[in-house]
């Protein structure tokens, strides 16, 4: 069972994970006192902005473009150095259509290394808020730092933690460790009733059509496109993407009745490339690295959806320590063994999604029930000889400043990493001698922790005995989210802790800085501090963003509703209708002939202010051109749609 849920068996009956049959239509309304589903000055680019994997040379830039009909859309582009764009040193042209969701997605080359670029696109007779990036130094670099991020599960809370890292000036990149977004229907995991922003579509994700409304979703969370506009991001995967407790051909929370998991995997991989801003490759792959001079190797893996063996469900199985159980696949194991290998930066930065360090959990069987020991099979610990490997390769070939970053598990956690933690003969837990590395697990943005999953006091004793038999464990936090800034210089590699202040159910949390853990540069084991690290001597201008402390009416009709998408147009049986509405009204939708005659009806109610999918069946109608009709009482759109 994934870490994520680990601590809920605990309880045996937390989470549920009933998959909801496609109804005609899906409700899904944000509470009256929110913001609106879509901000109609950002018409045409309802999602923002984005970048992602920073070169010294180059940066992906992205955005999509709603469009107002089912055809190619030519979007143009430009990258200068000033927020004004009086010195444009970059544009171009991209053609977007259906095929890509509207996408746009571009590899801005020629560029200048550790340089800050604003960027912007153009369509439709609408212009994008401007987007903020940085390239990656090249050679030479005092002070880096990087957003280390993971699990953001939309209907669990907001998205605060993204809004204040949105608001720094001096971050390198932000690092998202995976669950970027989640597969469960509406009222699923995570659903927090007092929060009520539930999922898009409604029911669990399995089809193209649902990964791309799930990711426009998630994209249309103002802080989140915030923070997307102000940062470039550098993403790997996790679970959630695809589906819980996902392996190489399956996954825990897929079954045989919700068809061929393949089906379900190629339709994730292939929404993901759409809607982040991922460099493009030929085989699609998400483990990669990045060079940010001599002061860092960034490693990002890949340990769930490339190479990972199904996993065991008890420590008792005999094939736990099979050596061709595979967490990476030998093909990425071995890269990323060459990668630690052949750096010559002075820090090597690990993306993992799941927990590295050891875990001594045995005691948990008396603490709690008798197998509990058996519950975090779905880290590095229920792949113990890889993890070994791992280690070994570390520690034989003297790879000092090996910073692994994590995520996964919604709580904060501090690791030296060492041959034999509970050895006092090889690690020494009080000057830390005998460690090779370190590990910081970043809180969730805002999934479930275990005081909301378990109650305060279950999580409270947790917290207060996990130390006790790991003593290579510096730092155990199981109730804030927010996010980790890591923080290198030539010295020391400093992780701070950065934690909402009102938590997740509360819009526009404020943080406060929690605590910090240092390493010296060659020493490999931590240290506490009560100081977070020093900002950057400069600080970058930022994007500006036209949405802020602004009051949104709607006052015309192009404002009151917003359909986001068709899927698919051409079609031959089912047709989904992805679209918003920024007030509580009747809506009327219905499908016309190419000569003005009714032919259905689909659709005439009233609906509260929110994003909305419907499907409708079609297949009966002759071959043809039709239109869809989505009325309102103050007005409405109308999209051209073919019957295959």
């Amino acid at each position: 069972m994934k870490n994520l849920h680990i601590l809920t068996i605990l309880l045996l009956f937390i989470i549920s994970n009933g998959f909801a049959q496609d109804v005609n239509l899906h409700l899904n309304s944000r509470a009256a006192d929110e913001s609106l589903p879509f901000n109609p000055i950002l018409e045409p680019f309802y999602h923002g902005v984005a970048s992602g994997d920073p070169l010294a040379d180059a940066v992906v830039i992205w955005t999509r473009v709603t469009p107002t009909a089912d055809e190619p859309i030519d979007v143009n582009w430009e990258m200068a150095t000033d927020t004004a764009f009086a010195d444009v040193i970059a544009s171009g042209m991209f053609t977007t259509d259906a095929d890509r969701d509207y996408t746009v997605k571009l590899d801005v080359v020629g560029l200048d290394a550790a340089t800050t670029y604003y960027y912007r696109f153009s369509a439709l007779d609408g212009t994008s808020i401007t987007g903020r990036t940085r390239t990656a130094p090249d050679g030479a670099s005092e002070h880096l730092k990087f957003g280390v991020v993971s699990c953001n599960n939309y209907q669990s809370g907001y998205f605060s933690a993204f809004g204040r890292l949105a608001e720094r000036n001096d971050i390198d990149a932000v690092l998202h460790l995976g669950d970027f977004i989640y597969e469960y229907h509406t009222g699923g995991y995570g659903y927090t009733e007092e929060v009520g922003r539930g999922h898009q579509p409604d029911h669990e994700i399995l089809e193209l059509s649902d990964y791309r409304i799930r990711y426009s979703y998630y994209r249309l969370d103002a802080d989140l496109r915030r923070a997307m506009q102000q940062h470039p991001f550098i993403l790997i995967w996790d679970d959630h993407e695809v589906a819980n407790d996902a392996w190489l051909n399956g996954a825990n929370n897929h079954t045989p009745n919700e068809g061929d998991y393949a089906d379900r995997k190629n339709a994730a991989t292939q929404a993901l490339f759409e809607w982040v801003p991922i460099r493009d490759n030929a085989t699609q792959t998400v483990y990669r690295s990045f060079s940010y001079g001599n002061m860092a190797d960034v490693i990002m893996l890949d340990t769930r959806h490339e190479g990972r063996t199904q996993q065991v469900d008890t420590l008792e199985d005999p094939t736990l320590t099979d050596p061709d159980r595979y967490l990476l696949g030998p093909e990425q194991m071995q890269w990323f063994k060459d990668g630690l290998s052949n750096s010559t930066a002075t820090w090597k930065v690990v993306g993992n999604q799941i927990v590295f360090a050891q875990l001594f959990v045995q005691e948990l069987d008396a603490t709690f029930f008798d197998g509990a020991r058996h519950l975090f099979l779905d880290t590095w610990y229920g792949y113990p000889t890889k993890r070994e490997e791992v280690i070994n390769h570390i520690a034989d070939n003297d790879i000092d400043n090996t910073v692994f970053v994590t995520g996964d598990v919604h709580i904060s956690l501090s690791f030296d990493i060492s041959t034999a933690p509970r050895d006092t003969l090889v690690y020494n837990a009080e000057s830390g001698m005998g460690s090779i590395a370190v590990e910081a697990v970043t809180p969730s943005i805002s999934s479930d922790n275990y005081d909301e999953l378990l109650g305060a006091g279950v999580a409270s004793l947790l917290a207060s005995i996990f130390p006790g038999y790991n003593p290579h464990n510096k730092h155990i936090e199981v109730v804030h989210h927010g996010y980790i800034i890591l923080d290198l210089t030539a010295e020391k590699a400093q992780m701070d802790y950065y934690y909402l202040d009102n938590g997740m159910t509360t819009p526009d949390s404020p943080e406060s800085f929690f605590t910090g853990f240092y390493t010296n540069v060659n020493e490999n084991y931590l240290n506490p501090t009560d100081v977070p690290a020093p900002p950057k001597t400069t600080q970058e201008i930022p994007a500006p963003d036209p949405t802020a402390d602004m009051t949104i009416s709607t006052t015309t009709p192009n404002e009151d509703i917003l359909l986001l998408s068709v899927y698919p147009n051409p079609y031959r049986d089912f047709v989904t209708l992805n679209y918003a509405l920024a007030q509580t009204q009747q809506v009327h939708i219905a499908l016309y002939d190419a000569t003005g005659k009714l032919v259905k009806t689909l659709y005439n109610d009233r609906q509260i202010a929110g994003n909305y999918d419907f499907r409708f069946a079609a297949g009966d109608l002759v071959t043809g051109m039709y239109f869809l009709h989505l009325n309102t009482e103050h007005g409405g759109v109308v999209r051209k749609l073919v019957k295959e």
